[in-house]
């Protein structure tokens, strides 16, 4: 069977062509422009490397396959809104026309627990309603879970939409990486108390719940969260890491609420200045950290068999020979 998945040279993407080699299909990788596809070439993968908008590679990449995985995204919480727009929006539009008119059976679609808000203040489960956070990521992943919405139910798209948690694990150059440099440097900040909630979920358990979510008779159409519902706090996070870096966990804090006025005061000037860079403070990343966001996977577990393997403490564990291993190495791991 022939699986494409795009974003393969990303966190997740290269997660997912690693556990589809391990089963014996034969995963078919888009990238971008500009990815390093020396793993994926090492690897046997038939590799098309292009922008996810582009209707000449996606004819290329989409001939033949069974099925659609597509994880590429414009990611982070700061840049040109065009750009969010053409790639979570606009390239998710050709994308599933291109592969319709190729005959795909099935397109699972990785959008985000961001379309719910970066912070739900308790509980949330599927049916939760969109909210649109004030910046241009989370506008453009509930545009195109909108846009997706419509080619379902305009015209039968063979669509799955997944939902995942804030992922981490091996490879996580900008989130775990970058969490583990300031704990182990003593610049980490608690945000708020440290006693709420993290919808966490390790990468691997993301990729096999992806390939459920492609196979399970009943999911065209529907849409699935996918993290771990072992309840970890903040503290507790923090905590884990610091203790396998073997070193004294954060101790400093900044008011939760504080924090996110600043963010916005700091984004608010940055937008004023037409700053490329991103402020050093963010209402995204504060609310990340500090929100109160316990999600159900119900849904998810009774209709695809969702079960995450992975508990916060082994991968933890996993992230950390990763992230030693890539210093020895001379890979380069985010630390601001």
């Amino acid at each position: 069977m022939t699986v494409v998945v795009t974003g393969a040279a990303g966190l997740l993407g290269s997660h997912l062509v690693d556990l589809l080699l391990e089963r014996g299909e034969q995963p078919r990788a888009l990238i971008g422009p500009g990815d390093d596809a020396t793993a994926l070439t090492r690897a046997g993968v038939e590799t098309h490397a292009g922008d996810v908008a582009d209707p000449g590679v996606l004819a290329a990449a989409m001939t033949g396959a069974d099925s659609v995985l597509h994880c590429a995204a414009r990611t982070g919480p700061w840049g040109p809104e065009q750009e969010y727009q053409r790639t979570n929006v606009d390239a998710l539009a050709t994308l599933v026309r291109f592969a319709r008119d190729a005959g795909v059976r099935r397109i699972v679609h990785v959008s985000s627990i961001t379309v719910h808000g970066n912070d739900v203040r308790g509980d949330a489960d599927e049916l939760s309603p969109f909210r649109t956070e004030p910046n241009p990521y989370s506008r453009s992943k509930v545009a195109g879970e909108r846009l997706l919405q419509r080619l379902i139910e305009r015209d039968g798209a063979p669509v799955t939409v997944v939902r995942p948690g804030y992922i981490y694990g091996p490879r996580d150059v900008a989130g775990f990486g970058r969490f583990a440099t300031m704990i182990r440097d003593g610049r980490m900040v608690v945000v708020g108390s440290g006693d709420n909630h993290l919808p966490l979920v390790y990468v691997g358990d993301v990729a096999r719940g992806i390939l459920q979510a492609s196979e399970a008779d009943g999911a065209q159409g529907r849409a699935y969260l996918l993290v771990n519902d072992e309840r970890v706090t903040q503290r507790e996070y923090l905590g884990a890491i610091a203790a396998e870096l073997g070193v004294p966990a954060p101790t400093r804090h900044i008011p939760y609420r504080l924090g996110v006025a600043l963010g916005a005061s700091l984004e608010t000037v940055g937008r004023m200045a037409r700053r490329a860079q991103p402020p050093p403070l963010m209402r995204y990343g504060l609310q990340v950290l500090g929100g109160e966001n316990r999600f159900s996977i119900e849904r998810a577990r009774q209709e695809i068999g969702f079960a995450p393997q992975i508990d916060m403490n082994e991968g933890v564990r996993r992230s950390i020979e990763w992230y030693r291993c890539a210093h020895e190495s001379g890979v380069p791991v985010r630390s601001n």
